[in-house]
């Protein structure tokens, strides 16, 4: 029996919860609203999950100080999550953070994150409200004894350390540190664990030396991370509660990568409140497809390569009117030493005479280039070899090699590169001054010139970067170490790390698609689909190669199981169905709606809100029959008067209280990421400004004698109470939000018309994760006669749904003299008839009657248990606006207002959400419309 736990902490929190009647929680307002940015949903998994640990350890009523580890992949917000901790912390009470991790660019980067509201990375709220209380972020040297803000200390490993042994009147120092609660937060937390790694667990005294290298500080600060920070030293300042010490310290560690080492694994297993890794980032669509570039080019034709896909890119973004579309290059030379070949410095003094002399002669190269070459069918990841291709045909029929040459002197000058390894710096290692980093770490931003990175290891960690899309590798051949030793050496190592951070997706907006998110998996061959690709251009050393695809796959960053499948119509099914029809509609704009722009809504709107006027009447009764009843007190007057407010006049938390209530509605137009994409807002301080909603003016009503509220005779909007002011506000934005959707919802659904099927339907390649499920059904499913397509891949409840029809297709065969299924994968789209919502029926049954030429086309589309709204149905949930469009097709088209299409009758249905749990509901309403017996 193992004396170790097998499981992970988030693992084990389902079961105990359970026991302990303890209800999974909702991330808590002072969360959410305090945050700049919407939550993902493996970040409000990692959360949830951390405050049930809490919910346990309280009723438990565990006193001992919290470890716990957040293994997130790079790019997947681990310091949004840390933020949201910060605040859950400071609600409890706690003041005083530290921030810690290993290198001093990090430090200043997350520094700005937490702590700069200017910075266009800033993770919280422009103004956070706790309890009706505005809040502070302070950067800090040492911690005031009494202080109401959110205090933390940003030091690197080596820093505190030194503060820690060396004290000083200025820094924080051990004994200090010891008397006070804490909450750490170490980053890249990876390199914390020399110590478990070289002693199995085995913990060593400190070497207490007021001076270590690098290298000692990372051996030596398990101990004193855990021991004297954590543990506090000793019992001396802990309270003694329930029988035992109380420690309320607590330490968070945050890091993409856990060591791949028994002893570390077996530390953090009962520690580890979330595992999404890289693998399952690049899964879940959040990031650019890998691919590897491999070739026999020479370090400048491989340079020109990397440099034509930049200009291809920046092409296609231009033509497709993406905003602020900057694709960055990065060069990795092998070393930093001058006095050795393929360092940095004569790197990038060749790439600056290359693109000084540029001339058309030096593009040559691409009319050696065989396309056939470039057709052999290989695995996904190398599928990228032949975008020169692309490259190279549209230039020939789109552009000219001028206007290449153009745009990359242009873009390519030398203020536009950098090198990351300051000129003072003497050493042989990459040292960064200050002016690069902050260069580095603000890429993506409109101001930021910077187009091309020089490095050799730098960038290797703690990098976060959204529009890196090639890193090139400036010398050829392994490096050292590695494949005869069973093991990669650390050069490749480094630069699969660095793969690691150039896959950050790089989000832009596409008709109705996530911003964040891929998407053209489905769609291979799509103009738009290179700006979701990551290239890392090498030589073609098999050796080396063979040990980078072995570090990948290992990582599961390219999957054997992945491939690209062609899916066309069987060429049977056509030969029946040449001049088949199938029934398409399109999105239009929406003639009757109010055609006003929002600088129109600004100088029409006036929203009046009355504050009603407590009034309390004490009246005597006369019971004589001649006497009037006497009023014996009057409180409160019916004379009011009018003030005229504007938004901006109200306090922002109010506000943004308001604006949270409004958003909890489903589709409400006031979820920052609709007004995000719908206003280019970056926060949601900015509908406050004079451009969008802060002028908008409020007529408030109020009573002239004053009342428990507080209110005067002139009317002071500071004197109306915050409760009243939020009802105020709720209905402003009820009422603004029916007037914005009237502007930013101009489209609707046509009329359906006929097309032809083959075109509707073409030849299509997608990239799949193959699996044994749906390898066999694929199988199955293209001997049969009644499903058209020759490949199938599909979801669980996809599989479930096709399954179901096997069972019920000999009905529909015994009926109808057709019967045909068509799989649509992401070709085929309908618009809702009334805001022009578009959404892609995963399957289309072609039907026809035996006695007549009336055909049904009948869409079906499964959702699975996640989109189920509280009734265990669909109609309430996020996708029901689907199940009632194809209700409405149904009720339009199904029996009355039947469709022609040459000299054939079609009837066009729509049936409910297929759902495996629930599928009584689709079956009876297929017994219904075909009146056939299931």
């Amino acid at each position: 029996m193992s004396l170790f736990p097998e499981k992970y902490l988030f693992e084990t929190i389902p079961e105990k919860a359970f026991k302990l009647r303890i209800q999974y929680p909702e991330i808590p307002e002072y969360i959410t609203e305090n945050l700049k940015y919407k939550l993902f949903k493996w970040q409000e998994e990692a959360l949830i999950n951390f405050l049930t640990y809490e919910a346990i350890k309280e009723r438990e009523e565990d006193f001992a100080p919290t470890h716990l580890l957040f293994n997130m992949a790079t790019g997947a917000g681990k310091t949004l999550v840390m933020a949201a901790t910060i605040l859950y912390y400071y609600k409890k009470g706690y003041r005083n953070f530290i921030f810690f991790v290993n290198q001093n660019n990090i430090v200043g980067k997350t520094e700005e994150n937490l702590c700069n509201a200017s910075h266009n990375k800033y993770l919280f709220a422009q103004n956070i409200v706790i309890d009706d209380q505005t809040v502070n972020i302070k950067k800090v040297n040492t911690f005031a004894d009494f202080s109401d803000d959110i205090q933390i200390k940003f030091t690197s490993i080596h820093a505190l350390h030194n503060d820690v042994y060396k004290v000083k009147e200025d820094n924080v120092f051990l004994e200090d540190l010891q008397q006070k609660n804490i909450i750490m937060l170490g980053d890249e937390a990876h390199h914390l664990n020399a110590q478990t790694i070289k002693n199995k667990g085995i913990q060593l005294e400190i070497l207490e030396k007021k001076e270590l290298s690098q290298d000692e500080i990372e051996k030596s600060w398990e101990h004193t991370v855990i021991e004297l920070f954590l543990n506090k030293g000793s019992n001396s300042s802990l309270s003694y509660r329930g029988g035992a010490f109380a420690n309320k310290n607590v330490l968070l560690e945050f890091t993409a990568t856990v060591p791949e080492v028994k002893e570390v694994r077996v530390k953090y297993l009962s520690k580890t409140i979330i595992k999404f890794d890289l693998k399952d980032f690049l899964k879940a669509g959040y990031t650019k497809e890998i691919n590897l570039v491999s070739s026999s080019f020479d370090q400048r034709k491989r340079i020109l390569q990397a440099l034509l896909f930049n200009w291809y890119r920046h092409k296609i973004a231009s033509e497709k009117e993406i905003p602020n579309f900057k694709p960055v290059i990065l060069f990795r030379s092998k070393t930093v030493d001058i006095a050795q070949q393929n360092n940095s410095v004569a790197d990038f003094a060749f790439f600056k005479d290359l693109i000084k002399d540029l001339k058309p002669s030096d593009f040559d190269f691409l009319q050696e280039i065989d396309d056939s070459q470039f057709m052999a069918e290989t695995p996904l990841y190398q599928k990228g070899q032949s975008r020169i291709i692309d490259v190279k045909r549209f230039i020939s029929e789109n552009a000219s090699l001028k206007e290449v040459i153009n745009y990359l002197k242009d873009a390519f000058i030398e203020r536009n590169c950098i090198i990351t390894n300051s000129k003072t710096n003497k050493t042989k290692k990459e040292k960064t001054d200050e002016e690069t980093d902050r260069l580095l770490n603000s890429l993506e931003d409109k101001e930021n010139h910077i187009r091309a990175i020089f490095t050799v290891q730098r960038l290797t960690e703690g990098w976060d970067v959204q529009n890196l899309f090639d890193i090139v590798r400036l010398y050829e051949g392994q490096n050292s170490g590695g494949s005869n030793k069973g093991k990669s050496g650390g050069a490749t190592t480094s630069e699969v790390q660095l793969i690691g951070r150039g896959v950050r997706y790089c989000p832009f907006k596409y008709e109705e698609t996530e911003a964040n998110k891929r998407k053209f998996d489905a769609d291979l061959n799509h103009e738009l689909r290179v700006l979701e690709e990551f290239y890392f251009h090498s030589d073609n050393d098999e050796r080396y190669l063979s040990e980078l695809k072995k570090e990948l796959k290992d990582k599961e960053w390219l999957p054997d199981t992945k491939v690209v499948k062609l899916f066309s119509l069987k060429k049977e099914f056509l030969d029946r169905n040449k001049n088949f029809q199938i029934f398409v509609n399109t999105r239009l704009p929406n003639k009757d709606q109010k055609q006003r722009a929002l600088p129109k809504l600004q100088e029409d709107f006036i929203f009046a809100y009355k504050i009603e006027n407590l009034s309390i009447n004490e009246t005597t009764i006369r019971l004589e029959k001649d006497e009037t009843d006497k009023i014996k007190y009057v409180s409160g007057s019916n004379d009011f008067t009018t003030i005229t407010t504007t938004l901006k006049d109200y306090e922002k938390h109010i506000i943004r209280k308001a604006i949270n209530l409004h958003a909890r509605k489903d589709n409400s137009i006031f979820r920052f990421c609709r007004l995000r994409d719908d206003l280019a807002i970056t926060s949601m301080d900015e509908v406050l400004e004079e451009r969008f909603f802060g002028d908008l003016k409020i007529e408030v009503l109020m009573a002239k004698t004053s009342y428990n509220g507080g209110l005067t005779k002139e009317g002071n909007l500071q004197n109306i109470p915050n409760e009243q002011k939020l009802k105020l506000l709720v209905r402003f934005f009820d009422k603004l939000g029916i007037e914005l959707k009237q502007i930013s919802n101009p489209y609707i659904g046509s009329e359906f018309s006929a097309e032809k099927l083959i075109k509707l339907f073409p030849e299509k390649s997608k990239s799949v994760l193959l699996d044994e499920k749906n390898t066999k059904l694929e199988a199955k499913l293209i001997a049969k006669k009644w499903y058209a397509f020759n490949a199938f891949h599909g979801t669980d409840e996809e599989q479930k749904l096709i399954e179901f029809l096997e069972n019920i297709v000999g009905n529909f065969e015994n009926q109808y003299a057709e019967v045909q299924l068509l799989r649509n994968e992401e070709v085929y789209k309908i618009y809702d008839f009334k805001t022009g919502r578009g959404f892609q029926p995963d399957f289309i049954l072609l039907l026809k009657e035996k006695s007549q030429d009336l055909y049904y086309q009948v869409f079906i589309e499964p959702k699975g248990d996640q989109f189920k709204d509280e009734d265990g149905l669909f109609g309430k949930g996020k996708e029901g606006w689907k199940e009632k469009f194809l209700q409405e097709i149904s009720e339009k088209h199904g029996t009355k207002n039947t469709l022609k299409a040459e000299n054939n009758d079609y009837r066009l249905i729509g049936l409910p959400l297929y759902n495996k749990s629930n599928d009584s509901i689709f079956k009876n309403k297929v017994k219904e419309v075909f009146e056939i017996e299931l």
